[in-house]
């Protein structure tokens, strides 16, 4: 875990996955910017509310994974990805725009 926080450190990028969509209200093109922390064992996607229920939280919306330190750190991300992937497709308001 010590050597994937090292490598999670050493990033000089910004820590973010930026994914198009489009807005099921107004089909227009938008982006989905979720931003991407380490807090101890797991790695967090913060987000616009996705869901009606997100939406009517007094938080801030977000995905996370525990990470797998068997795996590498782009596994974890790629993990992370997938489940931030999934739920703009559970979306209430955004569809993937492929």
């Amino acid at each position: 875990m010590e050597t994937l926080q090292q490598q999670w450190d050493a990033i000089t990028l910004i820590k973010i996955f930026e994914i198009e969509v489009i807005d099921k209200r107004t089909g227009l093109k938008d982006y989905i910017i979720f931003d991407i922390t380490m807090n101890k064992r797991y790695l967090i996607a913060s987000h616009v509310a996705l869901t009606r229920a997100e939406e009517g939280r007094n938080f801030i919306a977000f995905k996370a994974i525990e990470i797998d330190d068997s795996f590498t750190l782009d596994e974890n991300l790629q993990e992370l990805y997938e489940v931030c992937i999934e739920s703009i497709t559970n979306s209430d308001f955004y569809k993937l725009n492929n």
